[in-house]
Order: C-alpha cells, then sequence, then structure tokens
C-alpha cells in the first residue's frame, strides 16, 4: 500500500516522435517496407555518428545530414520522413554544433505547426539545447512557449513538472515551490476547460502530485476530496481512495482516517485488487 502518491509519469505517458508521427500520418505511405529498407541504409550512418561522435569528420556529418535531408524531401508522408529531420537536428547536438541544431528544430517546428505534438517536440529540443549549454533562461523561454502555445500536448503537459524538477534538482527550494504553485494553476485551469472528463481526472491528479511534492498535505487532500464528489459514478474513485488513504497514513499520521478511508474502499469496491492489502492495513492499524 505504499507510494499511492500519483506519479507523474503514470499520469502522463511518454511518447516518441515515431509514435507522433505513427498517429499522425498513419497511412500516408504508399509502400512501407521499401521506404524502411531505403531508410534503414540512412538511419546506419546517423547511427554511426551518434555512437561515436568526436571520431567522426565534419564532412561524414554533412553526407548523413544530406542523405536525411534527402530522404525527408522525397518522403514528406512518411513516418521516417519525419524521424529523418529530427535525426538531423539530433546528430548536429550530439556533436555539439547547437546553433545548426536549433536552426533544423526551428525549421521542424514551422514546417509542423500543424501537427501541435511534432512542434512542441522540436521547442522542448531546442530548450534541451540550451540546457546543455548550461543557459536554463534561453531553455525556460522555449519551455514556457510550449506552455503557452501547445497547452493540452504531450510535452505541454509534462513541461510545468519538468520545470519544477529543474529547480528542486539545483537546490532552488523558493523558485520551486513557485514553479509547482504555476503549475497547479496551469493543470487547474486545464480541467476547468473541460470538466468531468478523463482529461480534468489526470489534471486533478496532477495538482495532487504538485502539493505532494511541496509536501502540502491538507491541499492534496482537500484536492482528493473534491474530486471523491465530482466523480462520483462516472469513474472508478479507486485511485482517489488509495491515494487518500496513503496520504493520511504516510504523511498525516492519521490511523483512524486511514481506516475510515479503507473501509470505503472496500465497501464500495468489494472485488478490488486492493481488497487484500487494504484488510491487512486495516488489521495492523487497528491493533495498534
Amino acid at each position: 500500500m505504499n507510494n499511492l502518491i500519483p506519479n507523474f509519469k503514470k499520469i502522463i505517458f511518454a511518447i516518441t516522435i515515431f509514435t507522433c508521427a505513427s498517429l499522425i500520418f498513419s497511412g500516408c505511405a504508399n509502400d512501407e517496407y521499401a521506404i524502411e529498407k531505403r531508410y534503414w541504409k540512412v538511419k546506419k550512418q546517423a547511427e554511426k555518428i551518434l555512437n561515436n561522435p568526436h571520431a567522426t569528420p565534419p564532412n561524414e556529418l554533412e553526407r548523413t545530414v544530406s542523405n536525411l535531408n534527402k530522404f525527408s524531401e522525397k518522403f514528406p508522408k512518411s513516418n521516417l520522413g519525419i524521424d529523418a529531420d529530427f535525426s538531423i537536428a539530433n546528430l548536429y547536438t550530439i556533436k555539439e554544433n547547437y546553433d545548426s541544431g536549433r536552426a533544423q528544430l526551428k525549421k521542424l517546428a514551422k514546417k509542423y505547426e500543424k501537427f501541435k505534438e511534432l512542434a512542441a517536440q522540436a521547442l522542448f529540443l531546442i530548450g534541451n539545447s540550451y540546457e546543455l549549454q548550461d543557459n536554463w533562461p534561453s531553455a525556460l523561454e522555449q519551455y514556457k512557449k510550449i506552455m503557452q502555445n501547445y497547452t493540452e500536448t504531450i510535452r505541454g503537459l509534462e513541461i510545468p513538472v519538468y520545470i519544477a524538477q529543474h529547480y528542486k534538482t539545483k537546490y532552488e527550494p523558493d523558485k520551486m515551490i513557485a514553479a509547482f504553485q504555476e503549475a497547479i494553476n496551469y493543470y487547474q485551469a486545464i480541467a476547468a476547460k473541460h470538466p468531468v472528463t478523463p482529461l480534468s481526472f489526470n489534471m486533478n491528479m496532477l495538482v495532487v502530485q504538485c502539493y505532494s511534492e511541496t509536501k502540502d498535505w491538507p491541499s492534496a487532500v482537500n484536492t482528493l476530496n473534491s474530486m471523491l464528489t465530482t466523480y462520483k459514478g462516472k469513474v472508478s474513485l479507486e485511485e482517489i481512495l488509495l491515494n487518500l488513504s496513503s496520504i493520511y497514513s504516510e504523511k498525516l499520521n492519521n490511523p483512524t482516517k486511514t481506516i475510515e478511508i479503507l473501509e470505503i474502499l472496500l465497501k464500495e469496491y468489494p472485488k478490488s485488487k486492493y481488497t487484500k492489502p487494504a484488510k491487512e492495513m486495516i488489521k495492523r492499524l487497528s491493533a495498534k
């Protein structure tokens, strides 16, 4: 029953560029097998550079970039064409040619502006390149653009916590707390825009995650209790009840309230996979 507080990575699933492309351009290619076979040769060139960037001469880099560009131009609607586009930026970045990498990514942000997931990914990688140069202000500028222009993309939902975690890693508590509060406001605004939907449910769970990061347990409890009312009869409340019991048990040291929540869980969801551990916890807490 431990570690039940919402995990950001479990709420928002990571998505690769290739997967984004598959979702957007599924079925567009005429002969995927032939295209894949052709791309394999180009990709092998790129992998050699990625595996040993410092030993790669400049002319080899430019030759590979040229081949990737040609492939992308020939198969613009292929998933692999998109992969080629982003591979060029990756090659420049791994070779520490950051200006060329960012120029490529800016081009891609414009090229794929109608496909928000890809455009957001391009901005995210620009931000990453600035981070590699220890230039957080410029990186943050890119991340803020994602929050503003691509709010409900995968990257748009990840970025607020990503920013806060940066400050946490850098041991800047005041900025970390401010960033988590900004994240809370951000997720609450999205939830309000899509009331009583799976998206709003996940946004509220992210709010709980942010409160847990700043150890604001009363606010986390209030949010979860509000969710119990809002989503009653609409979705399973198991996850909410589990998180409430975890907070009361592990963070607020309130065994009475923990037992109360677990008993609700057992009553409402008698066939839950958490029935056995819930009963064991009730027995253990009652014995104390």
